[in-house]
């Protein structure tokens, strides 16, 4: 820090903050009052800066008012020390403004640009580690749980290092939710228990008021699920006496939440509807936009589920006008240009590596020849065993460019994906539901069948809309592989068809190359499509089975075959020729009329 700053008189925190709010907040401001009366130095100026920090962030995590007046405040401190570490703490409060209000986007990139900070300023292990944090639970809730645990994952070393376990204890709740609700696929109750211990055994070690009401709400919620109410009633009490001492208004909005959910599922409609309330109440004097958007989702389906179709609508309205707020796609877009900018940034540090080191090389070599000629042979040797090395380096970097547009790719259909599947879905769900919500007792006999005819329409479209949006890519493709994710397409081929798929599966115990099995996935699905379009099959067999070097992907049927004609003019085989071509794979197709048809691709491993 340049210098020690003598302006703290400028800012009248005791004219400010006369006023008792939150008792926790309170002992802050007085401790900074304190502070401001001692001599100026470098250390109570820095002391001064960390408190504002803490102040700033526990105001907009509690949404107490004062928030804006206490960042404008920590702004005007770390401004004027042009303290390294002061501002990567104001731009972590920046963040921390904008994930409150919804803005992720914003959030994200000055929790990013915080990390950065606080990395050159020294790496303090508890704050960058927190930065760590907040950066990863953005990044889930816009839909990137893949990449939250990444960074949680590199938190970790940070977190551990230091004394105070508020970090290691948010990580360790996380995996706990991640292996606890519904959203994230898994449901491991006792593995989330585990976790959940995992920070109740830490608390003591802590100082976020949010953990500690927060944890007994997590293990209230898994002793349910595993059947021990009385424990999941004595947590719950506990959680929301400690909230309610604390004023921390998100984990009272949870827990009437749960509370809502338990009475809702015993079919106490009249008690589920009151919690549902009082959790709105509180999710909006949180100030968080998050919690106000899952609070309307989940009275709008309460509402719904009783056949309240008037207020159902009213709170979906208000949740997906809130969801459209948030701009979730466009962290997506933001996260992927920060990676990029990041990867280039690394890419140009590696170039600059690379011609200082052909700088040193040149003058070594004219040094050499200047004072041994005979070191030329030895120097020639050397210079081809680099050259080797720089033509390997360049292998690499072509195989990363091609995993680079490949998870580009990926990332795309993802997002074409989910606009199918939260968007165009969604509306198509509440068009749906406006015209089963019509009384159509009183239409015409001509009238009720086209109203029929619209909604069986209207279904047939979610189910296409959602077939594809989920065969854009899998995401049992993605995280489980191409086995799976062939085994998930047969269960849902098989459900109400006249087609029964068979799916054998030999010698592959491990993943294969995500390009390869997204290639041959499409290859599958192209070949199921042309079955049920044209082959007037009632047996299907799908086999796929790896030797060493060979993958192979066979699929028959013992429908009406394909004319010579067929073969030759198809666009479905000609897109399997080019994808089998990309894999420097072989395919070959038997079949004749009324025989069958059985296509064989073999791809080297």
């Amino acid at each position: 820090m340049k210098k020690t700053v003598c302006f703290l008189l400028l800012f009248p925190f005791s004219l400010g903050f006369m006023q008792a709010q939150n008792p926790l907040l309170d002992s802050l401001i007085h401790h900074i009052n304190d502070l401001s009366t001692k001599k100026a130095s470098i250390q109570r100026d820095t002391n001064i800066i960390l408190s504002l920090s803490l102040l700033t962030e526990r105001s907009l995590n509690m949404g107490d008012s004062r928030n804006q007046f206490f960042l404008d405040s920590l702004q005007r401190f770390t401004k004027k020390t042009n303290w390294p570490k002061g501002l990567g703490l104001h731009e972590r409060a920046l963040g921390k403004q904008n994930d409150v209000k919804g803005n992720y986007t914003e959030a994200l990139k000055h929790y990013t640009n915080a990390i950065q900070l606080l990395k050159k300023a020294g790496g303090d292990s508890f704050e960058l580690a927190y930065a760590y944090v907040l950066a990863a639970f953005v990044l889930n809730n816009n839909g990137l749980t893949d990449k939250c645990l990444e960074i949680l994952n590199e938190a970790l070393p940070y977190a551990n290092a230091t004394k105070n376990k508020n970090n290691l204890c948010w990580i360790y709740d996380f995996l706990g939710d991640y292996n606890y609700y519904d959203s994230f696929g898994v449901r491991n109750y006792k593995k989330a228990l585990f976790y959940y211990k995992e920070v109740e055994k830490n608390i003591p070690y802590t100082t976020s008021p949010t953990l500690k009401a927060d944890n007994p709400h997590c293990l209230a919620n898994v002793y349910m699920k595993l059947g021990d109410e009385k424990k999941a009633n004595d947590y719950r009490d506990n959680a929301l006496r400690i909230a309610k001492q604390y004023n921390n208004r998100v984990v009272i909005f949870a827990t009437y939440a749960d509370l809502a959910d338990i009475y809702e599922q015993r079919k106490s409609y009249a008690k589920a509807l009151e919690y549902r309330k009082a959790s709105l109440e509180y999710a909006h004097k949180s100030g968080w936009k998050e919690m106000e958007s899952r609070a309307e989702n989940y009275i709008y389906q309460t509402y719904k589920h009783i056949g309240d179709y008037k207020n159902a609508l009213k709170y979906y309205e208000l949740h997906k006008t809130h969801e459209d707020s948030l701009g979730r796609f466009s962290v997506q877009k933001a996260y992927a240009e920060l990676q990029a900018k990041y990867e280039a940034e690394k890419q140009q540090l590696r170039i600059t590596d690379l011609e200082k080191e052909q700088l040193i090389q040149t003058r070594n070599f004219l040094i050499g020849l200047s004072i041994l000629g005979v070191l030329l042979t030895g120097f020639i040797f050397w210079s081809n065993r680099k050259l080797k090395t720089k033509n390997q380096q360049l292998k690499t970097k072509n195989r990363e460019i091609e995993e680079a547009l490949l998870k580009g790719q990926t990332i795309e259909r993802k997002r074409v994906a989910s606009e199918l599947h939260d968007n165009l879905n969604t509306k198509i769900a509440a068009l749906r539901w406006r015209l089963e919500a019509l009384d159509t007792s009183k239409y015409p006999e001509a009238d009720q069948k086209i109203h029929a005819g619209l909604l069986q329409t209207l279904e047939d479209v979610y189910a296409d809309v959602r077939l594809i949006s989920h065969n854009l890519l899998p995401t049992e493709l993605e995280t489980q592989g191409l086995v799976a994710a062939l085994q998930k397409l047969t269960e849902k081929l098989n459900v109400n068809a006249k087609t029964v798929f068979h799916l054998i599966a030999n010698g592959i115990t491990e993943r294969l190359n995500p390009k390869i099995e997204y290639q041959l996935y499409s290859v599958a699905l192209e070949l199921v499509n042309n079955v049920l379009k044209h082959a007037q099959a009632q047996q299907v067999w799908i086999s796929i089975s790896q030797n060493d070097e060979i993958i192979s992907l066979t699929v028959s049927d013992d429908g009406r075959g394909m004319s010579n004609i067929e073969k030759a003019t198809g666009v479905g085989l000609r897109n399997i020729s080019a994808r089998v071509e990309a894999l420097n794979g072989t395919w070959l197709i038997d079949s004749k009329p009324t025989t069958g048809t059985k296509v064989k691709i073999e791809v080297p491993v």
